[in-house]
């Protein structure tokens, strides 16, 4: 049997680490720490929860249903597995996820250099780079790519040794209610979950072009590549985590994340370090909007057959992402939390299900549990959309649901995810409705 070689589970898993990290992603671990306080544990169990535990075990689990982007959620339906994977992949591309690239550059880097600079000619910048590199791809990227990683991941180890060694405070009590819950969907922003199963695809891409053609030896090294990826994410996650908590004697959970990080940073590492971490975030954040958008451009340009093609995505995708980039982080991160609240409940019942895809008989139970959770996320989703416009549409509705057992840790929607699994299972057994494990998917 072919043997798992170290070498390439380590550099697998850094580049699963370096997927996922998006330096945009950066900016959420310190403002819980700052939120939470003395109490910064509780803040980074329940991010880590969130974002590596779920977006890590999503890629695990598409690797086991045989690695495709749209595997996950194929028993529901084929057609659902495709809808998943565009609303991913519009999600963490030119709608949220990107847009937010070009605006945390502006407000990281180029507003704290150069203050004069207005937001828009950033943007004209940074997404003219993004057009350029994504239609003319070349080593640029990935030369930037390769040691940008390992330097970032350097400047953010100095910070949390700094604040584990010379803390700048002491966490200061805070009594923030549902810390747990507010902290997991914190984690929600960072859209990684969404984008498992794409990811999934490139690991598993990535152990074939290495040699790992037998799908058990593929699997295997997936997982390894997995818990590498996890480390890395939960040592920057929970480091920066504890690090803001440091800080909380000089900011407020109103600073914006974006002053919150770089102060942070400058308070720990002095100038030099805040120009470091700056730059850095910057680069990471151009290789991450190319990245993103490629994919994006060759995700249609697949599932249609060419018949969108991806020339006109990434023009697209790069406009889009342009105009909403400069309603700036704080906006695309509020206007983002009630579309994930109605996306991400469906996508983790998807990923739990899926854990036990061999032991389920019949894919109505899929169905009923994807149900259950987007009735749940579309009650809370309307009502955040109304009260960002000040009304309280379904207020007590969504009241009912936050009351619900396991709302206080974010997962209100499990027991009506299993319920409504349940009920769709028997009518199945019953009825004869609906395809079994044992069908072969179209």
């Amino acid at each position: 049997m072919q043997t798992i070689n170290r070498k390439d589970i380590i550099i697998c898993g850094f580049a699963l680490f370096a997927i996922f990290f998006g330096a945009g992603n950066l900016i959420f671990p310190p403002y819980l720490g700052v939120l939470a306080g003395d109490r910064w544990f509780t803040a980074m169990v329940g991010f880590l929860v969130s974002d590596p535990v779920l977006p890590i075990l999503g890629v695990i689990v598409t690797a086991t249903l045989g690695g495709r982007a749209d595997d996950l959620g194929k028993r529901v339906s084929p057609a659902f597995s495709k809808l998943v994977g565009v609303i991913a992949i519009l999600t963490i591309g030119p709608f949220f996820a990107v847009p937010r690239t070009g605006a945390t550059t502006h407000e990281i880097f180029v507003q704290q250099l150069f203050p004069a600079v207005p937001s828009w000619v950033t943007s004209i910048v940074f997404f003219g780079l993004t057009l350029y590199l994504a239609l003319n791809p070349g080593k640029v990227i990935d030369y930037i790519g390769k040691f940008l990683t390992p330097a970032l991941l350097v400047i953010l180890t100095f910070v949390v040794v700094v604040a584990i060694v010379n803390p700048p405070g002491a966490a200061i009590p805070t009594t923030t209610e549902n810390l747990f819950a507010m902290s997991f969907k914190e984690g929600y922003q960072t859209m990684d979950a969404l984008g498992a199963p794409l990811m999934a695809g490139i690991v598993a891409t990535d152990l074939i072009r290495r040699g790992y053609k037998d799908r058990d030896i593929q699997l295997k090294a997936s997982i390894q590549t997995g818990i590498v990826a996890f480390i890395l994410l939960a040592f920057v996650y929970g480091g920066l985590t504890y690090a803001g908590a440091t800080v909380s004697a000089s900011f407020t959970p109103d600073t914006d994340r974006t002053v919150l990080l770089i102060g942070m940073v400058e308070m720990l590492l002095g100038s030099v370090g805040k120009v470091a971490m700056a730059v850095g975030v910057a680069l990471a954040c151009l290789t991450t909007s190319v990245g993103l958008t490629s994919t994006c451009g060759n995700f249609f340009d697949g599932i249609t057959n060419g018949k969108i093609s991806y020339k006109l995505v990434v023009f697209v995708a790069t406009g889009i992402a342009f105009a909403l980039s400069l309603i700036g982080v704080e906006g695309l991160i509020a206007i983002a939390v009630p579309i994930l609240s109605a996306i991400y409940p469906v996508i983790i019942a998807l990923i739990f299900f899926s854990i036990f895809d061999k032991k389920i008989k019949y894919n109505m139970t899929y169905t009923g549990a994807v149900v259950g959770a987007f009735a749940i996320g579309i009650v809370q989703a309307i009502n955040l959309f109304s009260a960002m416009r000040g009304g309280a549409a379904l207020q007590s509705w969504a009241d009912w649901t936050y009351s619900l057992p396991l709302g206080n840790l974010g997962f209100e929607w499990v027991i009506p995810s299993v319920v409504c699994a349940i009920i769709f299972t028997v009518i199945s057994m019953v009825t004869g409705i609906g395809k079994t494990i044992n069908d072969p998917v179209e």
